[in-house]
């Protein structure tokens, strides 16, 4: 998971370095060592680290100065802030899926009908079981970056085609297909975001979420707009034309979400993460991403191409090595400009590497799981290669699991909760209640983000106090009767629910390392999936009691707390591996 302590000074990169201290969990005797490369100390050290994660020798010492070299002399720029914009793109897909769902069940029954419209959750949520797991295990096979571009393409089309739905199961199938494309988004992108932040600011993967909310309140407020102006009020005569508002809504959004498709891709072209060409032993594409990041934030790096070679090899540069020949030198910077230019693509993506390489792994799966199993265990094993590291992934998928299975309970009754127990709310003001819920959660992006940095708290007890404050508010919604106390606790719940989701998505990008964090992400945002349907069908088929359900989801969010304090890792001050 970690290779360089942010908080103490770096060793310049290709000499020494202090990756020991930056792992938790070592034993005692290894921690805070600082060791040249070609140590046999250091080696023994390097490869207990490699043992515990489960990545390869070479691939620990290479990344620890990657990322010294980002850390120290890159540092956070203009490339960063760019990149993580995009990756909330990703967020923001998600989010408003979900929101412009909800809001849009209520007229789908209307239109077409179904005894249980429930079922169009479930499509959703079962395309998002697939695509979690699929685009996990790809973005460790094929590369990031055609995962990180395919699957908003995916989600931003068929959620064009869901508002072309001319019936019911017609639409139930275009959300399955939405979903296998909108599944890869949060697995994905965060862990691009990751791989090219310096430690000290992966505290940016938290305030992330905020893109969580925006993306909920820009769906409420377009929903808002078009269903509540073009809608039926009865099954009688509620056909296209009279029913249109959530048509328009999806056509709007999902051209929002195929706009940022096109950024991702035309205007601002990432790089496949350097991490991930490490691990796949694409030592020179990844140094070449390490300049064009380096370019873009205005810095330089000490860092060459040689002593990253020989660091895979637990070597150091000799005398010679390190003052070459002025002449030989010479003639190795013509080459490397040389190739360089070769691998530069034109503008307007001549800020991006080569294609080339990435789509001949993607379009060869073959040829990369070949190259993947040379270099590695098998993904899963990996995430189980250690006692500790075994434990890791349990309790990640346990907290995965269970808020997979009480935020949608939750979720799926509210509205049976309010058709019941609140009978004042008119079309527009319940939509205008779900536009101020949605502003209520933009809040706790920032006191996650604050707060994970804080010694006396950190990832994990931050994430358990918001766990269980969510599960408290829950228990006291239930005694709701008016509809501003439901406004009251709803925005209450919005606020703590989006810290913890902001924590829990950061921390499970942090704990697993690059080989396998793909892998790590989409199995345990598929688990979420796997309970996220069990809710489903539980809202389907239940009695018309509304308040147990909301019971059971509170006490699954309490459990959860408890099950987070004892997650082995805590990656607060370190630099994800």
């Amino acid at each position: 998971m970690c290779s360089i302590d942010p908080a103490q000074p770096a060793n310049r990169p290709g000499v020494t370095y202090e990756a020991p201290e930056s792992h938790p969990g070592l034993p005692r005797d290894v921690e805070g060592e600082t060791n040249t490369v070609d140590d046999a100390d250091s080696i023994d050290s390097h490869t207990l680290i490699a043992r515990e994660y489960g990545v390869s020798t070479q691939y620990e010492r290479q990344v620890a100065l990657l990322n010294s070299a980002i850390n120290d002399e890159i540092g956070f720029g203009k490339f960063q802030v760019k990149l993580t914009i995009l990756a909330g793109f990703g967020w923001l897909a998600d989010n408003i899926w979900f929101e412009i769902l909800s809001m849009t069940l209520p007229q789908a029954k209307l239109e077409f009908g179904p005894e249980h419209v429930q079922f169009a959750t479930l499509s959703l949520y079962c395309g998002l079981l697939v695509g979690s797991t699929g685009w996990g295990f790809a973005s460790d096979i094929i590369g990031r970056r055609p995962s990180w571009n395919i699957s908003l393409f995916i989600s931003a089309v068929f959620g064009i085609a869901v508002g072309a739905s001319n019936n019911f199961p017609a639409m139930c199938i275009l959300l399955g297909f939405l979903g296998l494309g909108l599944g890869g988004n949060l697995p994905v992108d965060g862990a691009m975001l990751i791989e090219y932040i310096p430690g000290p600011y992966q505290w940016v993967l938290t305030f992330l979420s905020i893109f969580w909310c925006l993306g909920q309140l820009f769906a409420a407020l377009i929903g808002w707009a078009f269903i509540a102006n073009w809608h039926c009020d009865t099954s009688a005569d509620c056909s296209w034309s009279k029913n249109a508002g959530w048509r328009y809504a999806w056509f709007l959004l999902g051209g929002v979400v195929l706009l940022m498709w096109i950024i991702r891709f035309f205007v601002y072209p990432i790089p496949e993460s350097p991490k991930y060409l490490l691990a796949t032993n694409r030592v020179e594409e990844a140094y070449e991403v390490l300049l064009f990041i380096a370019r873009e934030n205005g810095k330089e790096t000490t860092l060459t191409l040689e002593k990253l070679r020989l660091a895979g090899l637990g070597r150091t540069m000799n005398a010679e090595e390190q003052n070459p020949d002025p002449r030989a030198k010479a003639e190795k910077e013509d080459e490397k400009q040389v190739g360089t230019l070769r691998i530069r693509p034109p503008k307007p993506l001549r800020d991006s590497i080569s294609r080339s390489f990435e789509w001949s792994y993607a379009l060869n799966p073959k040829k990369a799981m070949e190259l993947y199993r040379a270099m590695h265990k098998s993904p899963v094993s990996a995430l189980f290669a250690s006692p500790k590291m075994a434990l890791n992934t349990i309790l990640v998928c346990s907290c995965w699991g269970a808020i997979g299975l009480a935020y949608p309970l939750y979720n799926s009754f509210i509205a049976l909760y309010l058709g019941q127990a609140i009978t004042d709310l008119s079309m527009t003001e319940e939509y205008r209640q779900l536009v101020e819920i949605a502003a209520c959660g933009i809040p706790g992006s920032f006191m996650a983000a604050l707060l994970v940095e804080a010694p006396f708290a950190g990832r994990k007890y931050t994430m358990a106090f918001f766990t269980a404050l969510t599960g408290i508010f829950l228990f006291l919604f239930t005694t709701a009767k008016t509809s501003s106390a439901v406004l009251g606790w709803n925005c209450a719940t919005s606020l703590t629910q989006n810290a913890m989701y902001a924590v829990l998505y950061a921390m499970t990008y942090e704990v697993f390392p690059a080989p396998q964090r793909g892998t790590g992400d989409g199995l345990s945002m598929s688990v979420q999936r796997v309970f996220g349907v069990v809710a489903t069908l539980i809202a389907v088929y239940a009695s018309d009691d509304y308040k147990t359900p909301i019971y059971v989801s509170g006490a699954f969010f309490l459990v959860t707390s408890a099950l987070m304090v004892f997650l082995p890792y805590e990656s607060r001050g370190k630099t994800a591996l």
